[in-house]
């Protein structure tokens, strides 16, 4: 881990250092305050018997904890554990009392290197045995108490440092998973939207063309209308992929509706729609605009209908639209990307779409809490 990315973690150097290090720093910085005080005292005793097993602790606990932290096999760690045990007790045989630098260290390394689900249970029992010892061979229930206190707190201690630095692991992980699916769902929605706003433009860029080549012949100057209208079709289209890009784009319930049935009106479709149009919050004024577009883009073409109904109804807490054809019953693809874009923007405002396909035509219904405004 480099400092780069834990830098918008940690406020400070110390920290930084703290999660730079995840725990074998904590561990390692002990082994000196511990042992230097029992190692200069066998030195000027001239013990050079203790000084050779505290050396021999000493060395066994730094790699007891690089192993633990390298990520090595548990089984190699507890095995370094327990050959600290053991020379724990070497010392003990060797110089009867004064343990209570050693088991501190102990339990340290216990609970870096053992599994979690035993390593907590191991440090108890190495303050509860050490505390006996101490007692039994000082003769001193306070200095029990201390040395208990002591092999508990920087067990413990060790303990919750290794939980929560596994726990901040975690963390991090899902956060990147999290961002993710959050880049992954804004490319979805994006395309969703792209789809929706090309797909119905060159929809009706298709219809108007269609109307020139049946008008060139016998009515130039109204094909000459429809090809100005493509013109500013194209310029439209233009800006709300720019706009849509931008990510600043709002469409209208009222200015898709009007749209909408001039374009299904000029490919020979009747519309029938709603009068007057209420006015709509702004959540629902663009789920219906964006329901509206869709279904007419898919009107022109899947449905071959005559006949197109267009309906709103608002009450107090709810607004439902309904969009109803004539045509052979595949007004719109149920798992298409336009339908998909509808009905999720639907769910985000706690409402639902439902659809109906027969012989008879296709109904599109989205409905939407909503309150209506006034004008």
């Amino acid at each position: 881990m480099t400092k780069q990315s834990i830098s918008t973690d940690c406020d400070d150097e110390v920290t930084w250092w703290v999660a730079r290090t995840r725990g074998p720093g904590f561990a390692l910085i002990w082994l000196p305050v511990l042992m230097l005080s029992p190692m200069l005292t066998a030195v000027l005793d001239g013990k050079a018997v203790i000084l050779a097993v505290h050396l021999a602790i000493a060395a066994l606990y730094v790699i007891t904890v690089v192993i633990a932290h390298r990520g090595l096999p548990q089984r190699v760690g507890e095995l370094c554990t327990i050959g600290l045990m053991a020379l724990v007790v070497v010392q003990f045989f060797l110089s009867p009392g004064g343990q209570g630098f050693l088991y501190p260290l102990l339990a340290i390394a216990a609970a870096t290197a053992i599994r979690l689900r035993a390593a907590l249970g191991i440090v108890m029992g190495l303050a509860i045995s050490g505390s006996f010892a101490e007692g039994f061979s000082t003769m001193s229930l306070s200095n029990a108490l201390q040395f208990g206190f002591a092999t508990v707190m920087a067990g413990a201690s060790t303990y919750l440092i290794r939980c929560l630095t596994g726990t901040i692991d975690d963390l991090r992980a899902t956060r990147r998973r999290l961002a993710g699916l959050a880049v992954v769902e804004e490319r979805q929605r994006f395309s969703r939207d792209l789809h929706d706003l090309l797909g119905h433009t060159l929809s009706v860029i298709v219809v108007k063309a269609e109307a020139i080549r049946r008008l060139a012949d016998g009515d130039p100057a109204v094909a000459a209308k429809h090809a100005q209208e493509i013109e500013g079709i194209g310029r439209t289209a233009l800006a709300d992929v720019r706009q849509t890009v931008a990510g600043y784009r709002q469409m209208r319930f009222a200015d898709e509706l009007s749209h909408a049935v001039d374009t299904l009106e000029d490919a020979g479709i009747e519309v029938e729609t709603t009068t007057p149009l209420p006015h709509l919050d702004g959540p629902t004024d663009t789920l219906f605009a964006w329901a509206v577009r869709e279904a007419a883009t898919n009107i022109l073409r899947y449905a071959h209908a005559s006949h197109c109904t267009m309906k709103i109804t608002v009450d107090e807490s709810a607004a439902a639209l309904e969009i109803t054809d004539d045509g052979h019953g595949t007004g719109s693809n149920p798992t298409g990307s336009g339908l998909v874009g509808v009905r999720e923007r639907a769910e985000r405002l706690g409402g639902h779409v439902h659809t109906r396909s027969g012989p008879r035509g296709f109904t599109l219904t989205v409905h939407a809490p909503s309150t209506e405004e006034s004008e």
